[in-house]
């Protein structure tokens, strides 16, 4: 029995070493945006969502939904306020629960939020989103994240996350490349984002 428990632990620990491996070798999109943002919207929608999907295992990528947005912890209870307004906050907040849900596979995450970022109003289209990865059955979940505790619980998270890089963000969408942030990466990137890949990758994608 112990010489199967050490057998078995030293497959999930060889696979975990060799997943991790894998991902030092990937190039680290980590993306600090708003979900009403124009420019957040056209930077998910015309530069990250192709690349994400042509170079998909060659790049990992982070969400941060919360951009230029402050929170407060008042009497026990968060308190936000957002560059866009309340229907940003709410935005900021599904998302956030639908990247923190451990029922959805990372590719149906990617796929929602570029729904959500493609659609006219990214706050009031998750009905649809969901509709389209066939998880219709998630969405009164997501509202009642989003609407509720857990989803303020989420952004402040977020909050936290995106002050570390910088407060408030001079720029939103905020692009960092490899866990490092550079201004002159951040303005390329922005606008081409596949040249910044391709650029930095330690083995090159076929699509380059």
């Amino acid at each position: 029995m112990r010489t199967l428990l050490f057998v078995c632990l030293a497959a999930v620990l060889c696979g975990a070493l060799a997943k991790s491996k894998k991902d030092d070798n990937k190039v680290k999109i980590a993306v600090y945006y708003e979900s009403l943002c124009p420019d957040s919207r056209r930077f998910i929608s015309s530069q990250l969502a192709p690349v994400w999907r042509d170079f998909r295992g060659a790049i990992k990528v982070k969400l941060v939904p919360y951009g230029k947005a402050t929170h407060d912890n008042i009497n026990g209870k968060w308190q936000f306020t957002c560059q866009h307004g309340p229907d940003e906050c709410y935005g900021n907040k599904m998302q956030a629960c639908i990247l923190k849900d451990r029922s959805l596979h990372d590719t149906e995450k990617m796929e929602l939020v570029m729904c959500l970022m493609a659609n006219a109003s990214p706050d009031k289209a998750l009905d649809t989103c969901l509709e389209q990865v066939k998880r219709s059955n998630s969405s009164d979940k997501m509202k009642n994240c989003a609407s509720g505790a857990a989803g303020d619980q989420l952004l402040a998270s977020y909050g936290d996350k995106t002050d570390l890089v910088q407060r408030p963000l001079s720029f939103v969408p905020t692009v960092i490349v490899n866990e490092k942030f550079d201004q002159a990466v951040q303005d390329e990137a922005v606008n081409d984002l596949k040249a910044v890949v391709c650029r930095v990758a330690v083995n090159k994608p076929a699509a380059c």
